[in-house]
């Protein structure tokens, strides 16, 4: 039995056709990364574990389709270097070079990081594929240490075009989230908000 694209993205995520992925920054900590770290289902197929850093073949544009305009969620490991606390973000023949970092807040508290980088050619900008940025997420506990050693990446080519944009249907830009998938009811009468941040206090 074959199936069409629409079909077998459905059938992989269990997200219908006409949606787009664009979680917020709570969704990703709360719904996806926070249950990666403790090992419990997660809501959806659609983030994946990838490994993107190392010595070879760890480019962006040989890990993730250079010419989309999609971005790209990752589950990652971070690696630290030697015995310290920094991180060995080498990959390829450069390395993601961290810009800036805000904290995520939810109702006055801190819960996590998102940190920007930019990827980076060592030496020169020759034969660089484009403008590539990632937004990292990890989860923090009250002492501002990271929670696990998972973090949940956001992947994307800036330089890429999608010459379709124009023809793309108005339903594409409907925003999807673990809201609209009716999930099933909680077993306490606490929400999962309240229960998240409970086991952090």
């Amino acid at each position: 039995m074959e199936f069409d694209s629409y079909e077998y993205q459905f059938l992989m995520t269990g997200i219908p056709p006409g949606y787009r992925f664009e979680p917020t920054d709570i969704e990703l900590l709360q719904d996806y990364l926070w249950k990666k770290v403790n090992g419990d289902p997660l809501p959806y197929n659609i983030i994946s574990e990838c490994e993107i850093y190392g010595n070879q073949d760890k480019e962006p544009w040989n890990v993730f389709i250079e010419t989309s305009t999609e971005t790209f969620y990752v589950f990652t490991k971070l690696k630290k270097k030697g015995k310290g606390k920094n991180i060995d973000r080498v990959a390829g023949c450069g390395t993601w070079k961290g810009q800036k970092t805000d904290p995520i807040m939810y109702e006055k508290m801190k819960i996590g990081n998102r940190k920007l980088f930019v990827y980076e050619v060592k030496g020169s900008n020759e034969g660089v594929k484009g403008h590539w940025i990632m937004h990292e997420f990890s989860l923090v506990d009250e002492e501002d240490k990271q929670i696990g050693d998972y973090v949940v990446c956001s992947i994307r080519n800036k330089n890429a075009k999608d010459d379709t944009d124009d023809e793309e249907p108005p339903m594409k830009k409907m925003r999807f989230n673990s809201e609209d998938h009716n999930p099933p009811e909680p077993t306490s009468s606490a929400s999962p908000l309240q229960t998240l941040f409970s086991d952090w206090s």
